[in-house]
């Protein structure tokens, strides 16, 4: 890893391989990225989740496109739940800090989140936090932890992705919840994503909760995972 710095100008041509070799590796399933993209750069994530909770079964979406919108400046837009209980999100990260090759660094970030539902109690929640991103072209480390003044909230991330082979990216992601008044939420997920085409993986994961306070039994995930390049 290279040492952190304050330097958000443009890579060098002598750290260019090594950042193509960085967004060659899968995204995770649900971890946001630490830092933004390159501008140009879209990474899609299209995923159908099966929950199972009491012996009943839901299937949720999960719709994830993140993009930079300059050198220091990304863009997350997605939407998630049950098809009749939606939520929109809308995400900005600031990368403040970046390593010198230019494949780790500190993003502060500010997110909406829109609940559609009818169910709803407000029509937008705004969150703060961090998101931290340690890479290298075998192994991604991407963290983010948000923050609900309005429901003094506490959610957030971890994920590991580990280039097995050529084709075959182990992923393993820790997730949870934690609320004032409230047991907090832990969950576990493993999976694996199979590079299928330059730009193109397809992955598989088992989602399961580690606490007993929890929102399901077990998930399993299916989803497409798209890197566009101009």
């Amino acid at each position: 890893m290279g040492k952190m710095d304050m330097d958000t100008s443009s890579m060098t041509q002598k750290y260019m391989p090594d950042m193509q070799n960085q967004m060659m590796l899968p995204m995770s399933f649900f971890t946001h990225m630490g830092m933004p993209l390159q501008v140009g750069t879209y990474g899609i994530r299209i995923a159908a989740v099966s929950s199972q909770n009491e012996g009943k079964s839901n299937i949720e979406y999960n719709f994830q496109l993140e993009t930079g919108l300059s050198k220091t400046v990304g863009l997350f837009i997605g939407g998630e739940g049950l098809f009749d209980d939606p939520t929109l999100e809308a995400m900005v990260q600031f990368l403040v800090l970046k390593s010198k090759d230019g494949m780790s660094g500190f993003s502060p970030l500010i997110e909406f989140e829109f609940p559609l539902g009818k169910e709803a109690h407000r029509s937008v929640y705004t969150l703060v936090g961090f998101a931290t991103t340690l890479s290298s072209s075998d192994l991604a480390f991407n963290q983010v932890l948000h923050y609900s003044p309005l429901e003094d909230l506490v959610e957030g991330s971890a994920s590991f992705v580990f280039k097995l082979s050529e084709q075959i990216f182990l992923v393993s992601e820790i997730s949870g919840v934690g609320q004032s008044g409230e047991r907090p939420i832990l969950n576990l997920l493993g999976g694996v994503k199979v590079k299928l085409m330059e730009n193109f993986f397809l992955g598989a994961a088992l989602q399961f909760p580690l606490t007993n306070n929890r929102e399901y039994s077990s998930r399993y995930v299916f989803q497409p995972n798209i890197m566009l390049h101009e």
